[in-house]
């Protein structure tokens, strides 16, 4: 996929800019990574057997404790790690943790939380091959994390889009591509999208939609750049979220 015109400023600008000295900038790149992370991480929490009001309490207390009193985030260039790995193994760290020191309400949230650090064959990209119970919970965070990596891009495709002239485009792509994926509905014919955003015929909306699928894809590019060190990790990690994406639809 072609990189992004804005890659060489944007990549890795987030983790950057959190662990910078400007005060106010480490703030704001701070927020966003947490609501990058948050809900793959409460999705994990629970995949792991917390339930859902202690997953979110344990979420907030990791953001809180270890993404910004311990500095997650330092150092995260050079350890050669994909960050969301480096935020998985971490939250089970903590996740165990908290268990221990509740003293663990119940036997099964004990096992649960253990389960978070224990080792087993290694595959790419930090994910453990065991059983497929346990492989299933380890993707849950996977799967988590391209939704909301695919969900920011979408938001700055949508502002960018209605900001400018690419609104009918917009419209378009919604019509054929968002509104029916999530909401399990039959793509309508260009024709109709074309009567609808008030284009010439089919033709020209069927461009349009794939005008907008490609800034769709260079706005996910963005995404995950400002989150990887090079561009070799970025590439690994478009191709882990598009997997994960259609895991999601089997």
């Amino acid at each position: 996929m072609p990189r992004s015109k804005g890659f060489v400023t944007t990549r890795w600008s987030l983790v950057e800019a959190a662990t910078g000295s400007d005060p106010v900038a480490s703030r704001e790149a701070l927020d966003k990574i947490v609501r990058l992370y948050q809900i793959p991480c409460e999705e994990w929490l629970r995949s792991k057997g917390f339930g859902a009001e202690q997953a979110e309490e344990i979420c907030q207390s990791f953001m809180c404790d270890v993404v910004l009193q311990r500095e997650l985030l330092s150092g995260a260039g050079q350890s050669g790690v994909p960050l969301r790995a480096r935020v998985k193994r971490a939250l089970g760290n903590h996740a165990t943790d908290c268990a221990r020191r509740s003293g663990a309400r119940d036997r099964h949230e004990t096992r649960a939380a253990q389960e978070a650090t224990q080792s087993g064959p290694a595959t790419r990209n930090g994910t453990a091959t065991r059983s497929n119970g346990t492989v299933d919970a380890e993707r849950s965070f996977d799967k988590g994390w391209a939704r909301a990596q695919l969900a920011e891009a979408i938001a700055r495709l949508r502002a960018s889009s209605l900001e400018s002239r690419h609104t009918v485009a917009w419209r378009a792509f919604e019509l054929r591509v968002l509104i029916p994926a999530m909401h399990g509905r039959m793509a309508p014919a260009y024709e109709v999208i074309a009567r609808e955003i008030g284009v010439v015929d089919a033709a020209r909306a069927a461009v349009l939609v794939q005008e907008m699928r490609m800034r769709a894809l260079r706005s996910l590019d963005q995404v995950i750049s400002e989150t990887a060190s090079d561009p070799a990790e970025v590439k690994a990690e478009l191709e882990w979220i598009t997997e994960c994406l259609e895991e999601g639809v089997r």
